[in-house]
């Protein structure tokens, strides 16, 4: 089969792997979050070896997934500003489960195993993963279909520093420019996102320098286990659904009318309640027929 405009999502859903991939986004993010939260209802002490291990296995999992249905360079935090300001009886040692998880000895077999090329953006500004980051650039592939960006920001103002001193180092003069002076070679924008939680964007999760026109999603399950279903439900919104632009204008407004009462609802999204000590979004209610 063909994928165009009228494919419906069951055809979607149901179509080979290397019609799926065309509709895939040649660079995203993805940050699932509330990982701890998972591990808690798994049984998994958030903070204990096993967390990290089961947290290594299923991130694996997940990225295999991503890359299987056509991205091409996809990017993930390792560790964001509030892990540096975290207080807790393990913090001296998170730097030392980060080493591990993103390129110990079982880290550095899987990647060799997926044929992944992995490095680590963000190390040179922690002494404690220079190593890390010097480790993955050695022992995995120069050339890969596959890329995988961990990437570690110790700070806000973190990222803007490495940037204004690549900009004003290298002298470009256009994004393009910046984007080889900085990474060293050239990548693909960014144009999808999928995190977890409350609807925000953060620096330290998408590089402000590589986003190009984003197309958010924010899942409410807690942590890992991203499936094919999930994973091609989003796809297919990204494709197909939300390609709404037209040049020609013409009729468009009045085609919202059949919709009138939808739009006319007081909806925003992004307001959400608190449970416990977390958010979770406030409940929509269901679409009106006409």
């Amino acid at each position: 089969m063909t994928l165009n405009d009228s494919t419906t999502q069951t055809a979607f859903l149901a179509a080979p792997m290397a019609e799926v991939a065309r509709a895939a986004p040649a660079a995203m993010v993805y940050s699932p979050g509330g990982t701890r939260r998972q591990a808690a209802f798994a049984g998994i002490s958030p903070w204990s070896d096993d967390y990290f291990r089961w947290a290594r296995q299923t991130t694996i999992g997940d990225f295999h997934l991503i890359f299987t249905h056509g991205v091409r360079h996809l990017f993930s935090p390792t560790l964001t500003p509030g892990n540096f300001q975290e207080v807790n009886a393990h913090r001296h040692k998170l730097l030392q489960w980060v080493d591990w998880g993103v390129a110990g000895d079982d880290a550095l077999r899987d990647y060799a195993q997926h044929g992944w090329r992995v490095r680590l953006l963000g190390g040179e500004s922690v002494p404690e993963l220079q190593a890390t980051a010097a480790r993955l650039e050695a022992e995995t592939r120069t050339n890969s279909p596959h890329t995988l960006w961990w990437t570690v920001v110790p700070d806000p103002e973190a990222i803007w520093r490495a940037l204004l001193q690549t900009a004003h180092e290298s002298q470009a003069t256009t994004r393009a420019d910046l984007i080889r002076a900085h990474y060293g070679e050239d990548i693909p924008l960014i144009t999808l996102y999928l995190a977890f939680g409350k609807p925000i964007f953060s620096a330290s999760i998408l590089p402000p320098l590589l986003a190009g026109e984003v197309q958010a999603y924010w899942s409410q399950q807690p942590g890992y286990g991203l499936t094919a279903e999930r994973f091609r439900a989003i796809l297919y919104d990204y494709a197909f659904l939300r390609q709404t632009w037209e040049q020609d204008k013409t009729g468009r407004a009045e085609a919202a009318l059949p919709y009138r009462r939808v739009w006319e609802r007081p909806l925003i999204l992004g307001l959400g309640q608190r449970l416990g000590p977390h958010w979770y979004p406030a409940n929509m209610p269901p679409v009106p027929r006409e």
